[in-house]
């Protein structure tokens, strides 16, 4: 089983037997300890600051262990941290499973990209806080288990279109904290009543695939 946990704005934690990773961690709720991996999908302050790593590596890494962070260029050129640097078509094996990076747009942010996780054969896609889906990703042929999607109230026919194209098994809203909440349940009852399987995550819940 593969544990999922929303922690406000587009962080997301995963956990399973042999993997423990967190993505874009500018957490509102705190992670659990023991994350060995961390993905960043672009530079902007709500995905990624040196406070928040510098709180991972101080209070919830893997003992014994060192902490390994992925990120594209615009990272690097914003914040000048160290990481593996990856780009679209890269590919990042983990424990049990593997990594698929995307090309992506997101607003204001040349370089994004999306992830795609296959952990103990369950297939989650993180697609940052983009609305206008590029190319690549429209092109997923694969089954996906669970797809994140920002709740941007003026995308939501964007997030749609999108997801009538790629067909996840279910589809939550993120990117958004304590006073933004209400985005996310109306994007989710937008989408199921578009039919489109969709559940709401408050900030902190818990979710098993």
């Amino acid at each position: 089983m593969v544990n999922i946990q929303f922690l406000g704005n587009a962080c997301i934690e995963i956990i399973s037997k042999q993997d423990h990773i967190i993505i874009d961690p500018v957490f509102l709720s705190a992670p659990q300890k023991g994350i060995e991996k961390v993905f960043l999908t672009h530079h902007h302050s709500d995905h990624v600051s040196q406070e928040k790593l510098k709180e991972i590596l101080n209070n919830y890494k893997k003992e014994d262990k060192e902490l390994e962070i992925f990120g594209p260029l615009c990272v690097y050129e914003e914040l000048n941290i160290d990481f593996t640097l990856i780009q679209p078509n890269s590919r990042i094996n983990l424990n049990d499973g593997f990594v698929e990076v995307f090309e992506n747009k997101c607003w204001k942010a040349e370089g994004c990209v999306a992830y795609l996780f296959t952990i103990e054969n369950k297939k989650i896609l993180h697609t940052a806080d983009s609305a206008e889906f590029s190319d690549q990703l429209k092109s997923i042929d694969e089954s996906i288990d669970l797809c994140f999607v920002a709740c941007f109230e003026s995308n939501f026919n964007d997030y749609l279109e999108f997801l009538r194209i790629i067909h996840p098994k279910i589809t939550i809203p993120y990117h958004f904290n304590y006073e933004k909440e209400n985005e996310a349940k109306k994007l989710t009852e937008y989408l199921v009543d578009n039919g489109i399987n969709s559940k709401f995550l408050s900030i902190g819940q818990e979710f098993a695939l």
